[in-house]
């Protein structure tokens, strides 16, 4: 395998648009309505399937019609899903996505069955057959939240696999709490600038990288929304636009281009054409909905990136 990730997988039941609730009690009519694969590990395996690459993933969901979702859009992209946990503990994991006509989201989150996934569903044996470890992320997985991630993390770098981490959105507002176990094993880290400017308390994308670079990390990618992506190394960084594209929905933008930078990763690009196919991902992904759907092969990606602004 090329990329395990490990994390929050859950269904998005997408609306657009919307601008306005109605008064309550009230019905509204919306000219939208979609179901679609989320949450940050199940896009990013999803996207690195549909490039070409290996991936597998590792997490919960419940018994139930939206488990039976999520496992079939994973394994019908090629996803393997032999290490998922089905349970009847919980239900699956799904969260309402509220779609403005500018693209921007508002969400209605159930953690669901993501709250049960812990460090002994991590197959050690399994993960070591993959070139990267890939955790997608913190706060919506609390049970690896804090030292467990960082026990897991080390284990897999022990066995001589790289490790990468992307963030979410911490609705309870610990933030770094929640990371400062896992940075010290980890070779890569992304996040959004909005969140990593919670986690790290820096303000400018070069300081954010500096931070984190500062507990080991190799390579941090700071996605940058609609003003595309900076990256960094011991060696290069770079700071790409955005491409002008027409924005439809942003959910799962920046999860579906943490799969376009890993694919480049594990291909042994350099630090830039990596940047270069995220930036690319996320921008075919704005202009749809859903976050898994809009990427279908690596030539697309690069027919993309060859005619667009």
């Amino acid at each position: 395998m090329d990329v395990v990730t490990l994390g929050i997988v859950c269904t998005d039941v997408m609306v657009r648009p919307i601008e306005a609730f109605p008064e309550k009690g009230k019905l509204s009519y919306i000219p939208q309505l979609e179901l679609h694969l989320g949450g940050l590990a199940g896009v990013t395996a999803t996207v690195l399937s549909q490039l070409g690459a290996k991936s597998a993933f590792i997490g919960c969901t419940g018994n139930d019609g939206f488990g039976d979702y999520m496992m079939g859009v994973m394994a019908s992209h090629g996803v393997d899903v032999s290490r998922v946990r089905r349970t009847s503990e919980y239900g699956s994991s799904a969260t309402v996505v509220l779609v403005a006509n500018d693209g921007e989201r508002t969400f209605l989150h159930h953690m669901g069955a993501n709250r049960l996934v812990t460090e002994q569903d991590v197959d050690l044996d399994f993960v070591s057959r993959a070139r990267v470890l890939h955790w997608g992320g913190p706060s919506v997985n609390p049970e690896l939240d804090g030292e467990p991630i960082g026990r897991v993390l080390e284990k897999a770098r022990a066995r001589g696999v790289v490790t990468s981490m992307d963030t979410c959105f911490d609705g309870q507002g610990k933030w770094f709490q929640l990371i400062k176990h896992a940075l010290p094993h980890l070779d890569i880290v992304m996040s959004s600038l909005d969140e990593a400017r919670h986690y790290t308390g820096k303000n400018e994308p070069e300081e954010i990288a500096e931070f984190y670079r500062s507990f080991g990390v190799e390579t941090v990618l700071v996605k940058l929304g609609a003003e595309g992506v900076f990256a960094k190394n011991s060696t290069e960084q770079h700071r790409l636009p955005a491409y002008k594209v027409k924005v439809v929905d942003t959910t799962g933008a920046g999860d579906a281009a943490c799969g376009g930078f890993l694919y480049g990763y594990v291909q042994g690009w350099r630090l830039l054409d990596c940047a270069r196919l995220a930036n690319a991902v996320g921008a075919l992904t704005v202009q749809q909905m859903g976050g898994a759907e809009a990427v279908r092969s690596l030539e697309q990606v690069k027919a993309f990136m060859e005619n667009a602004q």
